[in-house]
């Protein structure tokens, strides 16, 4: 039987908001597109992480032909062509491992770098090297309405769009959590479950502008052995379209 999907979303860049989507294309690697690319931080050689650099939150960027637009927290579009540079392959560091990358001949670094105030180069990464954990991540919507239910009676405010802020591929409608080795037919792809996921302060952000707000949702996770965990990875095992519904 295929599962009922509520949400669909990924992002071209790592650490751009997460951009809602009616249908994607799966593949061995995992969403196609998704985070394709990444801002290097050259000097240190070194990806830039999202919770690090929480104001990457308030560019959305989409494919266009030949390269890239991004939309800026103030509304300003900038579009640019993105091609490999001579001698760009390079490696970074993302989370302690090396990440495949080519640096990018493209006038969308310096749009990056005057935004973050450091120098840093748009950079296109092996497929699921900037991926911290399995490539298709799953949230459902029993785990999001205990987790409202833990909010409102912990006293905090109910943050707008909270399925948003786990940046999840797809939100499923289910009760629970499908457990590890369940296969789903999502759409025209089949997918594995794995393990669950585990969430750093990136959930503590705006998903639309990266500020912090007053609802600290990673204490409310916290399982009893200590772990801070929402939703499960999945690797796929039969490539295919996903649609919502």
């Amino acid at each position: 039987m295929s599962e009922h999907v509520q949400r669909l979303g990924l992002a071209l860049i790592k650490g751009t908001r997460h951009v809602d989507l009616d249908e994607m294309e799966l593949d061995a690697h995992g969403p196609v597109g998704d985070r394709d690319f990444c801002l290097v931080d050259v000097a240190a050689r070194r990806v830039l992480r999202t919770v690090e650099n929480p104001g990457l939150l308030g560019f959305t960027a989409r494919s266009v032909a030949g390269g890239l637009e991004v939309t800026g927290p103030d509304g300003q579009v900038a579009r640019a062509e993105t091609r490999d540079a001579v001698d760009g392959a390079a490696v970074a560091d993302y989370w302690g491992r090396g990440a495949r990358i080519r640096l990018q001949d493209s006038a969308l670094s310096a749009v990056f770098s005057r935004a973050l105030g450091r120098e840093v180069v748009l950079a296109r990464a092996e497929r699921g090297d900037v991926v911290y954990a399995e490539p298709v991540s799953i949230v459902t919507t029993g785990a999001l309405r205990r987790l409202a239910g833990t909010i409102a009676s912990s006293g905090y405010a109910m943050p707008q769009a909270l399925d948003a802020r786990f940046r999840a591929t797809l939100t499923l409608v289910a009760d629970e959590d499908p457990p590890p080795g369940t296969r789903l037919q999502l759409g025209d792809a089949v997918v594995e479950v794995g393990q669950p996921l585990e969430r750093c302060a990136v959930i503590d952000l705006d998903p639309a502008t990266g500020q912090r707000t007053g609802s600290r949702l990673l204490p409310l996770i916290r399982t009893g052995d200590g772990r801070l965990l929402c939703g499960v990875g999945a690797r796929v095992v039969s490539p295919g379209r996903v649609r919502l519904g």
